[in-house]
């Protein structure tokens, strides 16, 4: 078989599609999950704020705890990210290695 980059580099990101596409459903999940969490919380502080019942300096303070706690749900989400994608990259490499392998049995 000889070597065509072209080819390889196309079945490279299928094999990385593939990957993302099983991966995709769980850091969605993740997202939705870390949005939902403070959920409670935003409306909580939106209600407050628009009852009059805390200043705006106090609602930005809460805020700021809020995002706090966003941010801390959503760098779970970006584990799951890396994670998704070292399987891809992993997924395309193999190719790679496979493609080449086979070219080298017919030199």
């Amino acid at each position: 078989m000889a070597f065509d980059i072209s080819i390889v580099l196309k079945d490279m990101l299928s094999a990385a599609g593939d990957v993302l596409k099983d991966e995709a459903p769980k850091v969605k999940q993740c997202l939705n999950a870390a949005v939902e969490a403070e959920k409670d919380a935003f409306e909580a502080i939106a209600k407050a704020r628009i009852a009059k019942e805390i200043t705006a300096k106090e609602m930005q303070s809460q805020l700021a705890d809020e995002k706090d706690a966003l941010r801390a749900a959503l760098l779970v989400c970006q584990v799951e990210t890396k994670v998704a994608a070292q399987k891809a990259a992993n997924a395309a490499a193999d190719v790679f290695s496979t493609a080449v392998k086979a070219a080298l049995k017919v030199i």
